[in-house]
């Protein structure tokens, strides 16, 4: 029979069964230890993607998983005026008068999944129309300290949202950024529509929102690999017999 490892005789008399046994046997746990090498270390990773935010896309047809931040009774909530996807988006509608920020947040999102200094993709959709003269809206992360405080804040693309001039055709938005050196609470996104202090109405719609990062997955053993495990299994059941 021929194999992996040589060729060895078809039988074996009584008195060198045992030992050819005893050798087959080592060479298959030293063969194998040394595939089972090749798959850890020589083995491609892919990586997987770990989604941190919670109804993004506001389809729970409420707030659920945003912590709000009015400026005036009744400005937020889910709204079926146009989505970019689904049935819902999220509306902020700050009609306060004189400057004001009225915004959500998606709030301390991956404690205990996310670490420093990690790289993290956000991205949205977002619609509306500013107050004018002054009215904006920005995208803000930041790394969140557990006992308050943050050890990063980042405003997003370093300048508003450079929405459409259209209030009805959606921008898509997408975002790098990396953590801080401490994020023991987390990390946190937050959205807002701004008034100026001459002007009031500024009206925002968010959808498809998304915070994810990158996550080492377990190595795939090769297919070759597998099979090379395979045929040691065969070598060592026709010893056996």
């Amino acid at each position: 029979m021929r194999s992996i490892l040589g060729t060895l005789p078809e039988t074996v008399s009584p008195l060198l069964g045992k030992p050819m046994m005893i050798l087959t046997r080592r060479l298959v746990c030293r063969v194998a230890a040394a595939l089972s090498l090749a798959m850890t270390t020589g083995a491609d990773v892919s990586a997987a993607t770990v989604e941190l935010a919670t109804n993004g896309g506001f389809e729970t047809g409420d707030l659920t998983g945003w912590t709000s931040f009015e400026t005036g009774p009744g400005q937020q909530s889910a709204s079926t005026d146009n989505p970019k996807t689904g049935t819902y988006s999220g509306l902020i509608n700050n009609n306060a008068v004189g400057a004001s920020n009225s915004l959500w947040k998606q709030a301390n999102l991956g404690i205990g999944t996310v670490v420093p200094n990690q790289l993290v993709t956000i991205s949205f959709d977002a619609r509306g129309s500013y107050a004018v003269p002054g009215g904006v809206s920005f995208a803000e992360f930041f790394s969140e300290v557990d006992g308050g405080g943050v050890s990063k804040a980042e405003l997003l693309g370093g300048a508003p949202l450079a929405i459409n001039g259209d209030p009805n055709v959606w921008t898509s938005f997408m975002y790098t950024a990396t953590t801080g050196p401490d994020v023991s609470a987390g990390v946190t996104l937050q959205l807002g529509a701004v008034n100026s202090p001459d002007a009031s109405g500024t009206t925002m719609f968010f959808d498809n929102v998304s915070v994810t990062i990158e996550a080492a997955a377990v190595p795939e053993p090769a297919s070759a690999t597998l099979l090379c495990l395979g045929a040691v299994g065969l070598v060592l059941r026709r010893r056996q017999r």
